[in-house]
């Protein structure tokens, strides 16, 4: 990703690789364990961006083979348009750059439901010892997971396969599913369960359903998955349940239990696009299908054209924007000022600490909101950060929450600039200390403010 730091979330899920763990407060532990293999051979910010790279190449491979598999008597070119549609996407761009727990859920989920299909349908048992190891590492990857249950229990329905739970193999997927989750359980049971009531507070907050919540959150998903995926993702639901097919039943059993979980949640509150991703991936071989048999269309082929067109501008653009500096601006005035300049201040705010550190109190490194935390720490580790907000998260666990009376050095990143979120107000007093600037082609793209703050009032 060229002069782009870590994002956020990159940087907090390097952190669950750094500080290995079980399980971690709002996500599961895959995503830090496999970043931890990464951190044996290297800390870099690409050497982080390997795992991605692979596992977005492996998506597109299993892509094409689930597609020509499901549906073998379909145009041979079924499974180039998958890879193609998936491709398209701007969000799986993301997922082939950015390690988030998505990144490894979403090739683990389609293996899964690929070999339950084959076991289900051509009846061989020994396929669900590998279909439950694959449950239950998509449970390590992320709780959305939780719907490939309803997955299989829809697709013993489809295929009409209820006497196979006469048999050992089932229960014997369910076991090994339970044990490759069990760090899970473990680590909650030593922290109280906030990660399971962390999650139900998440699905069902104590707000009204709003429809305009969930236009939007639908919106932004036209935009970041494609015209073409959303469009004819929904022409070929509509279609599947018009004319039913087991197999297009099979993968409607797949992406619909997510895209409808996240629809109802997003009446609460927007959703992130790629909280919807194994949803609409899910459903790419279906959408190809239905392409591929509405083809002699003229108006599909030009929205086809036009969407491909579209997609392929966006990923360009994206790609030259984190790759370059190619992109005009004035003084602290760039447009993506958020993703530059951290490694830089969290260095000057180290060595502000060193600098400043009396022997009788801690000094402490902080940041204003919860959001802002993980770069400040990924590139200030192994000095604590700790958060001013009032919100408990993976920061209290690692470094403790704040405490009252604690002085420290604050740093403020451009966008909290005199606002409530900086943290400046949560002390007694704060001193200004100096400016830490990232500059791209001579100009100055992010200005970070280091204060020096006493007595946190909690």
């Amino acid at each position: 990703m060229g002069q782009a730091e870590l994002t956020n979330d990159e940087a907090q899920y390097a952190l669950y690789g750094y500080y290995l763990d079980w399980s971690y407060f709002d996500h599961p532990p895959l995503v830090g364990w496999l970043n931890a293999f990464i951190l044996h051979f290297s800390d870099s910010d690409f050497a982080l961006r390997i795992w991605p790279l692979l596992l977005a190449a492996l998506t597109s491979f299993l892509l094409y083979g689930f597609s020509r598999d499901l549906f073998p008597s379909e145009s041979i070119w079924i499974g180039t348009l998958a890879v193609l549609l998936y491709q398209s996407s701007l969000i799986s761009q993301v997922f082939g750059l950015a390690m988030l727990p998505d990144t490894p859920l979403i090739p683990i989920a389609i293996s899964a439901v690929w070999l339950l299909y084959r076991a289900l349908k051509y009846n061989q048992p020994k396929l669900w010892i590998y279909v439950g190891i694959l449950f239950g590492l998509a449970g390590l990857a992320k709780y959305t997971a939780v719907t490939l249950v309803v997955t299989a229990v829809l697709g013993l329905i489809i295929y009409n396969s209820h006497k196979v739970l006469l048999t050992k193999w089932p229960w014997l997927a369910i076991a090994l599913a339970a044990v490759v989750i069990s760090p899970i359980l473990y680590w909650n049971s030593q922290h109280d369960w906030i990660s399971i009531a962390y999650q139900l507070n998440h699905g069902a907050p104590q707000v009204s359903w709003s429809f305009k919540n969930a236009i939007l959150s639908q919106a932004s998903q036209f935009i970041t998955y494609s015209p073409v995926i959303y469009l004819f993702g929904l022409a070929a639901i509509y279609s599947s349940f018009k004319y039913p097919l087991k197999n297009e039943k099979y993968i409607l059993a797949f992406s619909l239990p997510v895209l409808i979980l996240f629809f109802w949640m997003s009446g609460y509150q927007q959703t992130l696009p790629h909280w919807t991703a194994i949803g609409w991936i899910a459903l790419i071989p279906l959408t190809a299908k239905w392409m591929l048999q509405h083809w002699y269309s003229k108006a599909v082929r030009v929205f086809s054209y036009f969407s491909f067109a579209y997609s392929f501008i966006l990923i360009i653009a994206f790609h030259l924007l984190l790759a370059t500096s190619i992109l005009p601006f004035d003084n602290n005035q760039h447009p993506l000022e958020d993703i530059y300049g951290w490694k830089k201040v969290a260095h000057k705010a180290v060595e502000l600490q060193t600098e400043i550190k009396n022997k009788d109190k801690e000094e402490i490194i902080f940041i204003g909101n919860w959001s802002q935390f993980a770069r400040l720490a990924w590139y200030a580790r192994p000095h604590a950060v700790q958060v001013t907000d009032n919100r408990y998260g993976q920061s209290d666990i690692w470094y403790g929450s704040a405490k009252k009376g604690s002085n420290g050095i604050l740093v403020v990143p451009p966008k909290y600039k005199n606002t409530a979120a900086s943290g400046v107000n949560k002390f007694e007093r704060c001193e200004f200390q100096k400016d830490v600037s990232q500059k791209l082609n001579n100009k100055i793209a992010a200005t970070y403010q280091l204060f020096k703050c006493y007595g946190f009032k909690g």
